[in-house]
């Protein structure tokens, strides 16, 4: 099968670019003859290593390059530059994010084969958005509703629309009308095992053998409401436990949402045991996992969680928000701790039961590693060949006397 993804831009080691790499790279060892198109993409800074070992063509952007907003406009620009730039057919136009859905759309018109939408994050950029509504002027909001319009009218012609979670199926379906399929990411089992240099990473920031330190590793963006995590630290060692923070990740996304942490953390007094560790190299994460006594996720609105995957495979126990979509698949006391977003106090307790419950903390881990197999890339990139050969199936002719391709080629064996 011929499949190309499609991302607007591959410039920042996120999540939904790991995802989109990860799927590549599984669909091209199952012999697949795939292709990853986007408008710009920054070798050096996402995934180098990765991405060695699948086909990525940059097309560039599109008119006015010096355009970086409206987000709107500049994607519709740059996915219009990547549709007339792409002259090869493909069975399967496998867009990620938005707005590469707009791209795809494009494509199966000019070129055939079926558009399966990998919509990570639902769009909200248009008035009637559920969590972002937009309070701008008149002018500002007809624009973003005749985006809407747009974008709705789009999205109609999509073959399969894939979410990452219930959740994230549900608050699709409040706003658009396409055919959905939940469909969970995974992690890669030969990168992400327990046995990482533990000792090597608690030594380069001062952690003892007896400090009980918590990780969370990602980009630093207001909804992963680190605070939350900063505030459960202060309660959690205001009961006497020696529990340390390590927060790791790009910082530069939201530089005024970083400042408010590390002001937080020093009206805490917190500022020795809270670390701001900066961006990790993909090499070392799993180290980073195996050196935490505990995962925290207080992330909100987060459609999936990738990281927490990653963390239980480690062997690391996990305190996830129920915010996070990644909890669907979780069972609290089993393989996980969870807790409701926004409550730090909440945290804090989950916290102490590790701290102070050692077999507690033995068995979530252990359960932890066997439930994250179940969410591997390999089986993730199945269950998408599935979807691919279900819509390839429906769209066979029906033409009485016609032999189909595969009949004609069994005929001949």
């Amino acid at each position: 099968m011929k499949i190309a993804l499609i991302i607007h831009e591959l410039l920042v080691e996120g999540g939904g670019e790991r995802q989109c790499v990860a799927l590549a790279r599984a669909l091209s060892k199952q012999g697949h003859e795939v292709v990853l198109y986007t408008s710009a993409y920054d070798r050096a800074h996402c995934f180098p290593d990765l991405c060695k070992e699948i086909a990525i063509r940059e097309v560039g952007r599109g008119a006015f390059q010096w355009l970086r907003k409206p987000l709107a406009l500049r994607g519709c620009l740059d996915m219009r530059r990547l549709a007339d730039a792409i002259g090869e057919s493909y069975d399967i136009w496998n867009p990620h994010h938005w707005p590469a859905q707009w791209g795809a759309l494009w494509l199966k018109q000019k070129l055939g084969g079926k558009a399966v939408w990998m919509c990570n994050d639902v769009p909200n950029f248009h008035p009637h958005a559920q969590h972002h509504p937009v309070s701008a002027g008149i002018l500002r909001n007809s624009l973003y509703r005749l985006y809407y319009q747009y974008d709705h009218a789009q999205n109609r012609r999509l073959d399969r629309v894939m979410l990452v979670s219930k959740w994230a199926e549900a608050d699709f379906k409040a706003l658009y009308v396409s055919p959905t399929q939940v469909l969970s990411p995974g992690f890669d089992p030969a990168r992400f095992t327990p046995g990482g240099a533990r000792d090597a990473i608690r030594q380069r920031f001062g952690f003892s053998e007896h400090d009980f330190v918590m990780l969370w590793l990602g980009i630093f963006m207001p909804h992963r409401r680190l605070e939350d995590a900063i505030r459960a630290l202060s309660a959690v060692r205001s009961r006497g436990h020696k529990a340390k923070l390590l927060l790791a990740g790009v910082t530069s996304a939201f530089p005024e949402y970083f400042s408010s942490l590390k002001n937080l953390t020093d009206s805490l007094g917190l500022q020795a045991e809270v670390t701001f560790a900066g961006k990790v190299e993909d090499k070392e994460i799993r180290d980073f996992y195996s050196s935490c006594d505990a995962f925290v996720f207080p992330n909100e609105l987060q459609t999936w969680g990738l990281a927490v995957l990653e963390a239980m495979a480690c062997g690391c126990p996990v305190l996830v928000s129920r915010g996070a979509g990644v909890q669907e698949a979780l069972a609290d006391g089993e393989n996980a701790l969870l807790f409701p977003p926004r409550t730090p106090q909440v945290l804090a307790e989950k916290i102490e039961l590790l701290i102070t419950q050692p077999k507690l903390r033995s068995r979530i881990a252990k359960n932890g590693i066997r439930l994250a197999q179940s969410y591997t890339w390999e089986q993730y990139a199945g269950r998408f060949l599935e979807v691919c050969a279900e819509l390839a199936e429906n769209h066979r002719p029906t033409t009485v006397g016609v032999p189909s391709a595969e009949s004609a080629a069994e005929s001949r064996r």
